[in-house]
């Protein structure tokens, strides 16, 4: 209780009262909001799992707005659509359904490098096959096709392949197959975003889609009248192995929103997920973890940003560390009760803010690669617990040539003719299956349509 009562006399409100939102007494600290500056928002991250960080960032994104802010929020998670009954001036743009942007356009931060690099970064492509994309863009841009898409681009790696070496076929064969993965993209829906905006991306097509499109509104901010931005999940965008290029840009990216005066708010499940240049530039942190009645003692504080630690529960405390303090002190902040929004009332609610708007049919769940070369359910599955086992390294050739299966034989024969496993040679001289890269992909592109919903 003791600390509790010290929580009284520290806090102000969400942000001083030199910013314009008010001050919060003393004696409301337990009720009371999340007692940061607005100073200490400039970089801030939010860290919990799933829901429960959700909430706290739509919380804290309630606060903001009430505050006067004008936020773009990048939601990958579908949950703070909620927030169009509490922000009556919150614009909503789904994915697939009223909006899709093109990346590969040539007005885009950074063309052609910049895209391929952000492409590298979602489906782990080599230097070759970036190689080839970006060519693929330049000889777009060359005959005149400033907003390329996915299936004009596969064009041009026809007439690129005419022209290689045929030694080069496997690479470009391998961009042709992430080009089919980002076909999404083919179905552009032009929308002018104008904040206070929510971008849900939880409706792309496949979560790289839905990445590769966010990464891409993250580097092409500069011409949005904003004053912050909220990002979650955020390492979708900041990724530890992103290409070293991108990496620079999308810092670049922060820190021009930082001349502007602009908030970044990003929320993770830990704050090692993203890179360092973040961490250590971080002016707040919110960690969204039960504390126990039992035990009030503050984590040790781990760097200079200013920490709260949140609980599952509206009743359990926050922990505060003001900017000026290594003290976290424990409040706790009060629950909207965020609740979901379907598309006829983001229909409804676009257009009581004068918007022109349609809502798109549902995009169909794109066919996945092996679906497309597999068009028999069992061959599809015998090709998926193949490629699972190879991964592992457990499949020799000579075992699979001594199988009775003539499924398998043949799902071994078009998973080689479409590049996506080779044999190799031990140093025993043992020969054995192994995914390529396309390989690699075609089989992650498997279990992320088969994953659960469970985020972390």
């Amino acid at each position: 209780m003791k600390l509790l009562e010290e929580a009284g006399g520290a806090l102000e409100g969400i942000f001083s009262e030199m910013a314009g939102i008010g001050r919060m007494h003393p004696c409301d600290c337990i009720s009371g909001e999340f007692g940061l500056g607005r100073d200490e928002l400039k970089r801030c991250c939010i860290t919990g799992i799933g829901p429960e960080r959700s909430e706290v960032g739509m919380e804290l994104a309630l606060r903001c707005s009430e505050a006067g802010e004008k936020l773009l929020i990048i939601d990958m998670t579908g949950d703070y659509t909620g927030l169009v009954s509490y922000i009556p001036s919150l614009r909503v743009y789904r994915a697939g359904r009223n909006f899709q942007a093109n990346p590969f356009s040539a007005s885009r931060r950074g063309f052609p490098e910049l895209i391929a690099a952000s492409v590298q970064a979602v489906l782990k492509t080599t230097r070759t096959e970036r190689f080839y994309l970006e060519r693929a863009l330049l000889l777009s841009l060359s005959q005149g096709e400033e907003r390329p898409k996915p299936s004009d681009l596969l064009e041009r790696l026809l007439q690129i392949e005419a022209e290689a070496h045929p030694r080069q076929g496997l690479s470009i064969d391998s961009v042709r197959n992430v080009l089919w993965e980002l076909q999404a993209f083919d179905r552009l829906i032009p929308q002018e975003v104008r904040p206070p905006a929510l971008i849900d991306l939880s409706k792309a097509s496949s979560i790289r889609v839905g990445r590769l499109a966010a990464i891409d509104l993250f580097l092409n901010l500069g011409s949005l009248d904003l004053t912050g931005v909220v990002i979650d999940p955020a390492d979708r965008i900041f990724a530890h192995d992103a290409p070293e290029e991108l990496s620079e840009a999308l810092e670049a990216s922060a820190d021009e929103l930082a001349r502007r005066g602009a908030l970044l708010i990003i929320a993770v499940s830990t704050n090692s997920l993203v890179p360092r240049w973040i961490t250590d530039t971080l002016t707040s942190e919110i960690v969204c973890t039960t504390v126990s009645h039992g035990n009030r003692q503050a984590p040790e504080r781990r760097t200079q940003a200013p920490c709260a630690c949140g609980s599952n529960f509206g009743q359990e405390p926050l922990l505060i560390v003001s900017r000026y303090s290594d003290a976290m002190q424990p409040v706790s902040i009060r629950r909207t009760g965020f609740k979901p929004v379907g598309d006829e009332e983001i229909e409804m609610h676009m257009r009581s803010l004068g918007e022109d708007f349609k809502m798109h049919i549902e995009v169909e769940k794109k066919a996945t690669l092996l679906e497309k070369i597999f068009a028999d359910k069992a061959m599809h599955q015998t090709a998926k617990e193949l490629m699972a086992m190879i991964r592992g390294g457990r499949v020799p050739v000579d075992a699979v040539s001594k199988q009775r299966s003539g499924t398998l034989k043949r799902v071994v024969k078009m998973l080689s003719r479409h590049f996506l496993i080779i044999e190799f040679a031990d140093g025993n001289g043992i020969n054995w299956y192994r995914l390529t890269k396309a390989g690699e992909r075609a089989l992650d592109e498997e279990e992320c349509e088969n994953e659960s919903e469970v985020r972390v």
